[in-house]
This record gives structure tokens, C-alpha cells and sequence, in this order.
């Protein structure tokens, strides 16, 4: 049970823990955040996190209000405080409480801890699907707190008997609404976008994982490739590895999770169990 998040750098009894309606992030949607795995008290690639927070805040003009040092004692303060070996950790971070409603002041920062509830064992025995659709994130290379995409298309994507959606901006492929996309062409080549996205931290991984065992490219990438596609896939904290059989009503390969895709997931896993921080 999740007893405690950190507010302002105080550790808060949940129930307690809340924002004035003035802030910020309540009435523009102005705020950025972030969100990565703990394992075993440990939490996960928080280096690549913090990075990738900080570089948030600055594109967005805002000040973090702590130095990455007391940033990562308040962390594992909080992991502490609520005593579960594996979780969640979101940051979270608002414009402030703004006099005139629009402009950015001192910013509130939260840390908040999640039971984490990985997804259902079935979409990775028997991959997903995506549904295509025509939409570019603003200031992609922000993890900004602005789903209104995602949340909104969620009754569409259900109709469509439909996972997850894979963004394309007139047809260059993206990513996905909480997620990167990798797709395996058929000559064998591993290729992911890398123009008008956030660069995932499992992203990341994963390229460095695969360049020991197959060709990847890092380039634009169109919708016209995907019928050309042997194996396709998802990659995010959540997710891990999630393996793509289908967009739209094109089948990838022969419809099921393809080999590389599962080593993938499999030297992932054996990345995050052996996982220390130093």
C-alpha cells in the first residue's frame, strides 16, 4: 500500500497531498513529468530519467527546484518510506500557482509511488494491436503532461478492437501514444524512428542491446514500409518489449511475435534483473 508521496521535498501522507485549483497544470495543462520502474528498492536507469526531466524543464523554461543529487535522496526517501520492493515513480512537476492564470511561477514538484500492475501476460504471448493515426505531439522531445490525444481517442481505439496507437505525421511514422516503435524490415535491418519523438530510456536500451546482434537504423520511417515489415514492436518502462502483430488491418510478418523480437525482451529482462545503481 502507498502511504506516502513527496510534495515540495516533504514526504505526505497521500490523502493529504494536493494542488490549489490556480496551479498551473490545472488550468492550462502546463507541466511536465516523468515516470520509470523500481526493482528490488532499486530504481531503474535513473540517471537516463533525471536527464530526460531536467532537459523537460529547461525546453520548457521552467527551474527545477533541487540539484539532482537531493532529487535522488528524495526518491529513495520515498521508495523507503513505502516499503514495496517494486513500483512505480512518477515526477511530476506544474507551473505553479500563477496570479494571472497563465504565466509560469515557482513550480510544485511531487514525487508520487504506484503499485505497478504490469500488463496482461497475453499481449506479449500474443502481441497487440495498433491503430494508425494522423497526429504529430507537440514539442515531441518534452515528456509534457499533455495526453489529450491519447485519453480522448481511447473509445475509438476500443471500437476499433484495437491496443495502442502508432502516430504518424502524414504518413512518417512516429510512435506510439505512451510509447517508441521498432519494426524489423525484410531484409533484416531493425529500424526506429528518430525525428519528433520523446527518446524513450527503454528506447535507449534497446538500441544498445540489438546493435550486438542485427543491423539498426535510427532514420524516417513511412507507413508505406509497414506491409514490408517481418516483426514489429513496442518499447516503454511499462511495457518493456510488447510485440506488434498487426496495424490497422495489416497483418506484421505472419501475425505472430516474431523471434528477434521476444530476444529482445528476453536480454532486457536479464538487463533490468541484474540492474544496480551505482
Amino acid at each position: 500500500m502507498i502511504r506516502y508521496y513527496n510534495l515540495n521535498g516533504k514526504l505526505t501522507e497521500v490523502a493529504r497531498a494536493s494542488l490549489q485549483v490556480s496551479d498551473l497544470a490545472i488550468l492550462r495543462g502546463f507541466g511536465i513529468f516523468d515516470y520509470f520502474l523500481v526493482k528490488k528498492h532499486q530504481p531503474l536507469f535513473l540517471a537516463d530519467y533525471l536527464d530526460r526531466f531536467y532537459n523537460s524543464a529547461e525546453k520548457l523554461g521552467l527551474s527545477v527546484p533541487v540539484e539532482r543529487s537531493e532529487m535522488t535522496r528524495l526518491i529513495r526517501e520515498l521508495i523507503a518510506a513505502n516499503g514495496l520492493e517494486d513500483a512505480g515513480i512518477r515526477l511530476v512537476m506544474t507551473g505553479g500557482y500563477a496570479a494571472d492564470s497563465y504565466t509560469p511561477v515557482a513550480p510544485n514538484l511531487i514525487i508520487m509511488q504506484h503499485e505497478f500492475k504490469a500488463p496482461p501476460a497475453w499481449q506479449y504471448d500474443q502481441g497487440i494491436r495498433l491503430m494508425a493515426y494522423d497526429h504529430q505531439r507537440e514539442l515531441p522531445e518534452i515528456k509534457s503532461i499533455n495526453y489529450l490525444t491519447g485519453i480522448r481517442l481511447q473509445p475509438t481505439l476500443k471500437a476499433q478492437q484495437a491496443d495502442y496507437l502508432l502516430y504518424h505525421d502524414q504518413g512518417v511514422i512516429r510512435e506510439s501514444d505512451r510509447s517508441n516503435f521498432f519494426g524489423l524490415t525484410d531484409d533484416g535491418i531493425l529500424v526506429t524512428p528518430d525525428d519528433k519523438i520523446l527518446r524513450g530510456i527503454t528506447r535507449k536500451q534497446i538500441l544498445q542491446l540489438a546493435a550486438d546482434i542485427v543491423p539498426v537504423e535510427e532514420r524516417e520511417m513511412g507507413m508505406d514500409e509497414i506491409p514490408r515489415l517481418k516483426e514489429a514492436f513496442l518499447t516503454s518502462s511499462t511495457k518493456g518489449v510488447m510485440p506488434v502483430v498487426q496495424i490497422d488491418d495489416q497483418p506484421i510478418g505472419d501475425g505472430r511475435p516474431g523471434d528477434l523480437t521476444y530476444k529482445l525482451g528476453e536480454l532486457f529482462q536479464e538487463l533490468v534483473g541484474a540492474y544496480r545503481m551505482v
